[in-house]
């Protein structure tokens, strides 16, 4: 299986160090995404990063130069990987995937008894509920799972999470152009 990992960073290899993609619901910290459509996965590799350098323009009293911080835009790089058919728990959409994660989730900020995802409520408790979630379907023996027909920046693709604990071998790196 082929997918894809976008991301504005330069990966050697995905590990437990790696940064995690900014996923919308508290998703991130699940595992390491990967979307089937390269188109899904561009998105992910452009952004802004902080940078905190010394003044060219902007001086204290006594001379030396101050120091600023600015978001610089940056385009990262999207990663082909190469799966061998890992043993996925399956979704057919991210409708039932959120419903199934939502057992572990402690939410706040609605009205409702027990809200949900859907409610927009704030998420109290994200990485013990990725935790906990993660860890009952590795007891089940899965090794990640895939969201059927997901729509991800306007294209329609299947997502793919791993848990991997051993290394994830990029088979390409592609630049995204200026």
């Amino acid at each position: 299986m082929i997918v894809y990992h976008g991301s504005i960073r330069k990966l050697e290899a995905f590990t437990k160090e790696t940064v995690v993609q900014n996923f919308s619901n508290g998703i991130d910290t699940i595992g390491f995404w990967f979307t089937s459509d390269v188109n899904a996965a561009k998105p992910f590799a452009i952004g802004t990063e902080t940078v905190i350098e010394k003044s060219e323009t902007e001086f204290w009293e006594d001379g030396e130069p101050k120091v600023v911080q600015y978001d610089r835009p940056v385009r990262g790089f999207i990663y082909k990987v190469y799966m061998d058919d890992p043993i996925l728990k399956e979704f057919e959409s991210y409708d039932l995937f959120m419903q199934e994660r939502d057992k572990y989730c402690d939410y706040l900020g609605s009205k409702k008894r027990k809200p949900t995802w859907k409610d927009k409520a704030i998420l109290l408790n994200k990485e013990e509920a990725n935790a906990k979630f993660r860890k009952n379907l590795m007891s089940q023996d899965f090794e990640g799972i895939s969201v059927r027909n997901t729509k991800l920046h306007g294209v329609a693709t299947d997502l793919y999470c791993l848990f991997s604990q051993e290394p994830i071998q990029i088979a390409d790196i592609i630049p995204i152009d200026e």
